[in-house]
């Protein structure tokens, strides 16, 4: 083993640690909207425990309204945020956990790949183009075995795009991980809490206390947390594009976990698609490596989508901390 192949390996941990906990949410989201608990306590329960854990991060640091801008802090706490979390939410009540895992994700990387050559310059070229395709192969399939697409399913496609904007900002700003996570979990603490206290339908009062304290450890800090965290880590290590594609993997990992867990389907029609949408992201990273070697350009301004402050080359982002 090389000392350059050191930060890849930390990266593949980080990327397979965001995998295996967001996977596990999507079964955790679906078990909780469709027994005790409804789309706000999952909201709430997340942010509220990720907000109290992450908070002294943004005494230290500040709470990031300079750094981001307005346009920056809307596609941040927005696109992963509570709003996130709601539609998510919301979209398993009808999708299955495994849709959601194809879906969003891979919504999510062929958005990454085409926004990183638009803004970024990032090449596509050919093998990525493969890659986008086996994705969108994948995941029609997926929406063709469920039949009809459900209202579910669009939701997911839409939670894909809002997750590479957020993506995309984090890129931008070059934010550290610890701090991306906590201006995340902060904000949409303090925006959504009193909202949900005092206006939105609540079950969280009936529900049974082991499921409450589940779903708190689960979504409050394994995932607004640790897989945040090493969602960020991973992009950091191993190169935006490949950070920020790696979780297309997780229609593997979320079918397995739906079929163990929610009794969810999984036999040679749900798991080709998911193995084609594998493929496909296995084809983007191996864009990215052919990629390494050639510098990349300054990206292109785009003042109407995010502030002028902190702009920076896109190497930074990848650059260990």
């Amino acid at each position: 083993m090389t000392l350059s192949s050191i930060p890849v390996l930390k990266g593949l941990f980080w990327a397979t640690t965001a995998i295996l906990v967001w996977s596990g949410s999507l079964v955790m989201l679906r078990l909780g909207v469709t027994t005790s608990l409804n789309v706000y306590d999952l909201t709430a329960l997340r942010f509220g425990i990720a907000a109290f854990v992450l908070l002294p991060v943004l005494l230290r640091h500040g709470f990031g309204l300079r750094t981001l801008g307005i346009s920056g802090f809307l596609t941040m706490v927005g696109g992963f945020g509570a709003p996130y979390i709601i539609m998510m939410s919301t979209a398993l009540q009808t999708a299955t956990a495994s849709a959601g895992g194809a879906l969003n994700p891979g919504v999510m990387a062929i958005a990454s790949v085409v926004l990183g050559g638009i803004v970024f310059r990032d090449s596509i070229g050919g093998i990525r183009i493969g890659g986008i395709g086996l994705i969108l192969g994948g995941g029609a399939l997926i929406i063709a075995v469920a039949g009809p697409a459900t209202v579910g399913h669009l939701i997911l496609i839409g939670t894909g795009l809002m997750w590479c904007a957020y993506a995309m900002t984090v890129r931008w700003k070059a934010i550290p991980a610890l701090q991306a996570t906590a201006y995340v979990a902060v904000w949409s603490a303090l925006l959504y809490l009193p909202v949900y206290l005092l206006f939105l339908p609540k079950q969280i009062g009936t529900a049974p206390l082991p499921d409450m304290l589940i779903q708190a450890a689960f979504q409050g800090v394994l995932v607004s947390i640790l897989a945040i965290f090493a969602f960020n880590r991973s992009a950091e290590l191993l190169g935006p594009i490949a950070g920020a594609t790696l979780p297309a993997l997780i229609p593997l990992a979320s079918l397995l976990l739906g079929a163990l867990f929610l009794d969810e389907a999984a036999g040679m029609a749900e798991i080709f698609p998911a193995v084609l949408i594998g493929a496909g992201v296995a084809m983007i990273l191996a864009g990215n490596m052919f990629q390494q070697s050639v510098p990349a350009p300054a990206p292109r301004r785009l003042s109407a989508v995010f502030s002028s402050e902190n702009r920076i080359a896109p190497e930074s982002s990848a650059a260990p901390k």
